[in-house]
């Protein structure tokens, strides 16, 4: 079996792990987030649509207030400490939303917070996975392997709406936040696991896992 599957992947035996464990990861991304897409359109609906417009104007007033915030994480944390301190945090949100109706906020209240939120958490949580995935990869492996770690974001993709169809009337919707919770966490697993092979199998000149990612806000337009 694990012949076939080199030879169906193009991977070598010691690769199989870390692209199993790859693709089960933007798995669990894309399936929390596209459990949360229909809950954020409930919320929309009931707190009215002539807020959309001023609610795309505070998404890209958070982004830029949070992208030097995470510039200056980047510059002192590692992947080790900074990757499973993104997604638990935003698990953690998630548990705040939930409870957050129990607390006395009406869904009026909740739905514009939750609907900036939920674009934050779109643009950081894959943004982190494709960049940790180029470290991962080296090139060769990158153009061997990127495919099928995207088709494992593409079954999330589909399963996330299919999910919140099936559990919806069971469980109901705020329950959903605390399942696409659980999925994050599955998430860190997989973290772990592949900062795990990452150590057993360093690239040539490669940081560390435990040292600063490094970089700056300026960095991407000193590179253009």
């Amino acid at each position: 079996m694990r012949g076939l599957l080199c030879r169906a992947l193009g991977a070598q035996a010691h690769e199989l792990p870390a692209l199993g464990w790859a693709f089960a990861y933007f798995f669990l991304l894309l399936c929390s987030y596209y459990i949360l897409r229909p809950v954020r359109d409930e919320m929309a609906v009931q707190a009215g649509a002539g807020q959309l417009q001023w609610l795309f104007t505070a998404t890209f007033v958070a982004m830029l207030v949070l992208v030097p915030i995470f510039g200056a994480l980047c510059a002192k944390l590692g992947r080790a400490r900074l990757l499973p301190a993104v997604y638990l945090f935003f698990a953690l949100n998630l548990a705040g939303f939930w409870a957050a109706p129990g607390a006395g906020f009406s869904v009026r209240e909740i739905a514009p917070v939750f609907f900036v939120w939920l674009s934050v958490f779109n643009l950081f949580v894959v943004s982190v996975f494709w960049s940790f995935m180029a470290d991962l990869f080296d090139e060769k492996q990158a153009a061997r392997f990127f495919g099928v770690i995207a088709a494992g974001g593409s079954c999330g993709a589909i399963a996330g709406p299919a999910i919140t169809a099936l559990a919806v009337t069971q469980i109901g919707a705020p329950r959903l936040l605390l399942l696409s919770g659980l999925l994050l966490v599955g998430a860190v697993g997989c973290i772990q696991m592949l900062l795990e092979w990452a150590r057993q199998h360093p690239r040539q000149g490669e940081a560390r896992a435990e040292d600063p990612i490094g970089g700056s806000i300026l960095a991407g337009a000193r590179a253009a």
